[in-house]
């Protein structure tokens, strides 16, 4: 028997952090992939290839804040980066300092 993983029905994005209520309630706060590439640019082992992108490329100036939920509970932010009703469960946290 397989767990349902709850759905998300509301999220907020602030400072690259993700806020993310789900369909029982819970509320859990999770980075962008966005902030996770500027960690890993700037790691010697996993940089390669993100370090121009990042620092030079346009993007990085302004994030956006367009978020969507679509029916099955993916969080898509600016139409292209999403996130899985799993990958927000698993990898969300409960409290900020934990992240």
């Amino acid at each position: 028997m397989s767990k349902q993983i709850p759905k998300a029905v509301k999220v907020e994005m602030s400072a690259s952090i993700l806020k993310v209520q789900f369909d029982n309630g819970e509320i859990k706060y999770l980075k962008s992939h966005y902030n996770d590439d500027i960690v890993d640019s700037v790691s010697p082992k996993k940089g390669k290839g993100k370090r121009i992108s990042l620092f030079l490329a346009s993007h990085n100036s302004w994030l956006g804040t367009t978020t969507s939920i679509e029916n099955d509970g993916t969080v898509v932010l600016n139409e292209k980066d999403k996130y899985t009703p799993e990958e927000l469960w698993t990898k969300g946290k409960e409290h900020i300092a934990e992240l």
